[in-house]
């Protein structure tokens, strides 16, 4: 073989080498460039997981729930404020049809008859901390006996002391009253008063005035 085709021999050997070389050192590149990247995106997600005490780096001060009116949840248990002063004696009308519950100044009892019937309200707060006014019925020892106004009530005053879930039994014609089986903790009870509860609960659902939609309806005023 002469020498010239040795040369070129050797030169083909050797581009064929840096070929190899330069594409070797592009793989390892690119891996190192799919690494990197799969780095950064492992450490972006991480970023985004919250930790496990997230609540407290909140900033700012958690509020109270807002009071509602409504009746025990079947769901969740509850406790009823035991204290007199969280005992607000008045007059209740229930429009079913509208889904709507007024609380009645006296004076307006003439003017609603048997629509306005009173109740005691009574503030509970249930396992979540809802605060929420219940309407316990006034029973009246001289009129029919009523299973679904006794229960009620024995159910409020069990549940002055213990956690306690009321529901409905149908087929009893009564509610069903369950207290909890563990303790859970000590109820968080709002800071207003009784009064500036019920003000900011019932402050669309007054009847104080004889021309109050509802006293025009029962009445065909239009």
């Amino acid at each position: 073989m002469s020498e010239e085709k040795i040369n070129k021999t050797e030169v083909e050997i050797r581009a064929v080498q840096n070929h190899a070389y330069q594409q070797t050192n592009i793989k390892q590149s690119t891996e190192n460039s799919m690494s990197s990247t799969a780095q950064d995106l492992v450490s972006k997600i991480s970023a985004l997981r919250l930790p496990d005490n997230y609540t407290t780096h909140i900033g700012g001060e958690k509020l109270p729930l807002k009071p509602v009116f409504g009746k025990f949840s079947k769901h969740r248990f509850a406790q009823v404020h035991p204290g007199k002063e969280y005992k607000f004696p008045c007059l209740v009308v229930e429009n079913k049809e509208l889904g709507e519950t007024y609380i009645v100044t006296p004076n307006m009892q003439a003017y609603l008859g048997s629509h306005a019937v009173p109740k005691i309200l009574r503030l509970s707060v249930d396992s979540t901390g809802l605060p929420k006014i219940i309407a316990q019925p006034i029973i009246d020892r001289s009129s029919r006996p009523n299973s679904w106004h006794s229960s009620l009530v024995h159910g409020i005053q069990i549940a002055e002391i213990n956690w306690t879930r009321i529901e409905s039994n149908m087929d009893a014609g009564q509610y069903n009253i369950i207290i909890s089986k563990d303790d859970l903790g000590e109820p968080q009870w709002p800071k207003q008063t009784m009064d500036e509860i019920v003000q900011e609960v019932f402050s669309n659902n007054i009847i104080s005035d004889e021309n109050h939609p509802y006293v025009r309806q029962i009445q065909g005023r239009i």
